[in-house]
């Protein structure tokens, strides 16, 4: 990776509608405090685990278990400890309570959510990203020669050879990990047009759009008193060309007034203002650009 590269924090992310979108990548500097705050969060657990196996009186109820108390509690962290990152960012949509207080989360390198698989792949070879292990002799001379504490060398390595700062689990699983926007909110724009108010009731109830979907259609809206009609069209016809099978409309609607319409439904409608961020799907930072030259060369209207 060259110089100019290694200082670019940003990545940018192509959808297939050809709509551009710009992520803040999180460096290991940014991610250490979340890893910390995790890791505290797994000792507490464990700390909970032992005070209530010695305090609920299940050792003097059956001697036997004692031998094995040890054993079942190594377990039960092991176990814990490894799939932790698997269930938070899976169920949290790409955080662990770590993450999500320092305000990073994970995406795939496309901008997607990842998936379970992908937040299997990256947390299962977390060891691989704690090598090489360092000894305790280094700090006690008196300790046994094991290599068992984690330098997280390979990780390190890794962020800095990359482009999105990833980690070997990251370049596995096909993931980036984000500075989490939480403080965009929709413009708020009033579209009263008959036509536009008639096809909200024709949209299909149960049709929902993607987070990425959802921040299109409202920077369109925003941007279309300034592009001439026949280009407006254009540009809408490329946005709805993937959701007009799915939007329960007829296939000649105008594309412009399908876009005004959804807007009207998704933000006017229901959310009333609210911001995205407070729905749990995937972050994505707008750019201002995510019409790239299409809207910058298009003539602008009276």
């Amino acid at each position: 990776m060259s110089a100019d590269a290694a200082l670019d924090l940003n990545a940018i992310v192509i959808t297939p509608e050809n709509i551009q979108f710009e992520y803040r990548l999180a460096g290991p500097f940014r991610r250490l405090p979340a890893f910390l705050l995790d890791l505290m969060v797994r000792a507490a657990v464990l700390v909970a685990l032992i005070i209530f196996f010695f305090c609920s009186g299940i050792t003097r109820l059956l001697p036997g278990l004692d031998v094995f108390g040890g054993i079942l509690l190594a377990l039960s962290y092991f176990f814990f400890d490894w799939f932790y990152g698997l269930f938070f960012e899976t169920l949290w949509n790409g955080q662990t309570p770590g993450k999500r207080i320092s305000g990073l989360r994970v995406l795939s390198t496309d901008g997607r959510p990842i998936s379970a698989y992908q937040a299997t792949i990256r947390n299962f070879l977390r060891l691989g990203d704690f090598a090489p292990f360092a000894s305790l002799q280094m700090l006690i001379a008196e300790a046994p020669p094991v290599y068992w504490m984690p330098t997280g060398g390979v990780a390190i390595l890794c962020m800095f050879l990359t482009r999105r700062l990833q980690r070997l689990g990251d370049l596995a699983a096909g993931t980036m990990v984000v500075i989490d926007e939480r403080k965009w909110v929709p413009p708020k724009l009033k579209l009263n047009e008959p036509a536009i108010n008639a096809l909200v009731p024709a949209i299909a109830p149960n049709f929902r759009m993607s987070r990425t979907m959802l921040r299109t259609v409202a920077m369109y809206v925003e941007r279309r008193s300034r592009v001439l009609p026949q280009r407006r069209r254009e540009l809408a016809a490329i946005l709805t060309k993937e959701i007009i099978d799915k939007v329960g409309v007829a296939a000649t609607t105008d594309p412009d007034l399908l876009l005004c319409a959804l807007y009207k439904r998704e933000y006017d409608a229901q959310w009333k203002g609210n911001a995205i961020s407070d729905k749990p799907i995937g972050s994505d930072k707008p750019t201002g650009k995510e019409f790239g030259s299409t809207l910058a060369s298009a003539p602008r209207g009276n």
